[in-house]
């Protein structure tokens, strides 16, 4: 398939927000480049006329750490409801997100983690509900999930403040559903900590969105495997001896 523009992308993922019936063909992604994805993420969030206040950050080997925003409105606090609304949903993943209370440059990722961790308020537990627009995004390129949110379907904010940087490595998560409780640890960060892939991006971030800046939450990647969950229910997850964070999902 030739390669399309970053409006003619766009227009395809607000057909597939809008009827989620309508996937974007991950033939028409294979040819983005990182730059392009995100250019195509910010046209998405502008033409959907969201905003977004929860950021994710990666930092896979050999390439850019990346980000991309989770919209406000697929966004709850702990105990609160999702309403997917058709919308995909592969499973969850249970996460460290830091709170921002300045905004983190490349300067202060060139000072190192003691200037970053200066910059963060807090830390919270959160839960990051992974789905995709795209019809097949494992085949979409190097790059086409990332166009697509990274493949977020949504975010929970956990109650507790974590005022110090924690030590998430071993710690044992736990899964409760109406089904019964399921341990699944131990938790293990796929980036080598919780400030590794954040300051990898503010190294050299190249976001649309603003992905880093004050107030912000920014999730930094899944602590175990995706993990299986009804679109319909209560779901509530623990790691460690933290704060439970919970949710109810509605399918439609």
């Amino acid at each position: 398939m030739a390669s399309q523009s970053t409006g003619q992308l766009a227009r395809a993922y607000i057909a597939a927000h809008r009827d989620p019936s309508k996937p974007v063909p991950a033939a028409a992604l294979q040819a983005l480049d990182a730059t392009g994805a995100m250019a195509v993420q910010g046209e998405v969030l502008r033409q959907l006329g969201e905003t977004a206040s929860v950021a994710k950050v990666a930092a896979p080997a050999g390439g850019p750490a990346l980000a991309a925003p989770i919209i406000d409105s697929w966004v709850t606090r702990s105990g609160g409801t999702l309403q997917l609304n058709g919308r995909n949903m592969m499973g969850l993943e249970i996460e460290i997100a830091a709170v921002l209370k300045s905004d983190i440059t490349p300067d202060t990722a060139r000072q190192g983690k003691t200037a970053v961790l200066a910059a963060i308020d807090h830390f919270i537990v959160g839960i990051e509900l992974i789905g995709t627009r795209i019809d097949q995004y494992k085949h979409a390129g190097a790059y086409g999930s990332l166009s697509d949110f990274m493949v977020t379907s949504g975010y929970v904010t956990g109650p507790q403040v974590i005022p110090t940087l924690p030590e998430v490595d071993g710690l044992l998560i736990t899964l409760e559903t109406t089904a019964g409780t399921t341990q699944l640890g131990p938790a293990k960060h796929p980036f080598g900590g919780v400030l590794e892939p954040i300051i990898g991006y503010a190294s050299a971030p190249f976001d649309h969105f603003g992905g880093l800046r004050a107030g912000m939450v920014v999730t930094t990647g899944s602590l175990c495997p995706l993990i299986e969950a009804s679109p319909t229910g209560r779901t509530t997850l623990r790691l460690g001896d933290f704060a439970p964070v919970s949710l109810t999902l509605l399918a439609t």
